[in-house]
């Protein structure tokens, strides 16, 4: 479909818009995706299951809700008449790229899947990726992959280079190329979250971890002021789909730039200030002021001075003097 899209649209704008309705009626039941959301899911409820059995390391509620909270987000992305609607109107292609990003990838993280869906492998299958991931050149990628400058710079990169005009043309004229495009995006941003949520490997220090989320809202912000201030439509193919459904291409492309700008930036911002007061309260629970065990208050005399025994008393010593003498 997508590699006559410029003549279908201009066939359908010779045509007359076509109702709104019908980019809507109908669910993307693309195998892949559905073949992908169904094995991740039976591997997890597997995986949990049998952890759960073995009363050891088991997934909390909490993060097989938030795994299957991301599923459904990768659903309404990539399943839903979303997709279809994508296909033509660059707003809804927008929101198939923050809900992949922003929404599904933290839930994903949030999830764990690691240590379920390893446990779902038979036996032998376990031990075989235990070995593979204890390779020498394996255990470097992840290390790699995994250190929060290289992490942050992979997710911001990916941002940029699909939303440059070729990149982002060729996904639209291609399937292959535009599922390449989801996947990156995808796999990127689970990438760049689990650097900040995972409690596997190392954790970032709290001040460094609002510092790598408030730098990745800058770099959002910076995309999504491009598109939506920029004075003609940057991508041809884009705006020929958007004028067949009868959508000014730059209003169009003006509401994917606030896509990208403004709920980006909340969920970057959003997750930066929860880590910040997380921080300082740990901080108070762990302050020597805290955990210092409180002293009784001494007693007052009843004009509220500190009482004293008289033997430390300067009253009290003079008086003895006096007595000697």
């Amino acid at each position: 479909m997508r590699p006559h899209l410029i003549s279908a649209a201009l066939v359908a704008h010779a045509a007359g818009p076509p109702a709104s309705r019908d980019l809507w009626q109908g669910w993307s039941l693309e195998p892949a995706v559905l073949v992908g959301l169904a094995v991740a899911a039976a591997a997890y409820a597997l995986g949990a299951r049998g952890l759960w059995r073995a009363g050891s390391a088991a997934p909390s509620g909490r993060q097989a809700a938030a795994f299957a909270a991301g599923l459904a987000a990768v659903t309404l992305a990539l399943a839903s008449p979303l997709d279809n609607l994508a296909a033509a109107l660059f707003a809804a292609h927008m929101a198939q790229h923050m809900l992949l990003v922003m929404v599904a990838a933290p839930l994903l993280v949030l999830g764990a899947p690691g240590l379920p869906m390893s446990f779902a492998l038979p036996p032998h299958d376990r031990r075989r990726l235990g070995r593979l991931r204890r390779q020498p050149a394996v255990a470097a990628a992840r290390r790699l992959l995994t250190r929060p400058m290289v992490a942050w710079a992979v997710h911001v990169g990916t941002l940029w280079v699909w939303h440059l005009p070729g990149p982002y043309q060729a996904a639209l004229a291609s399937d292959l190329v535009h599922a390449a495009e989801h996947a990156g995006f995808l796999g990127t941003g689970v990438l760049f979250w689990w650097v900040v949520l995972s409690r596997q490997g190392r954790r970032l220090a709290p001040g460094f971890a609002v510092l790598y989320l408030f730098a990745a809202a800058l770099q959002a912000s910076a995309l999504g002021a491009l598109l939506t201030l920029a004075p003609a439509p940057l991508y041809p193919l884009q705006a020929a789909a958007s004028a067949a459904r009868g959508v000014a291409p730059l209003a169009d492309q003006q509401l994917a730039g606030l896509i990208m700008w403004v709920p980006a930036d909340l969920i970057y911002l959003s997750a930066a200030g929860t880590l910040f007061m997380r921080w300082l309260v740990s901080l108070e629970h762990t302050s020597p002021r805290r955990q210092a065990p409180d002293r009784p208050a001494p007693p007052a005399t009843s004009d509220g001075r500190p009482w004293r025994p008289a033997s430390q008393s300067p009253v009290g010593h003079d008086a003895g003097r006096k007595g000697d003498v």
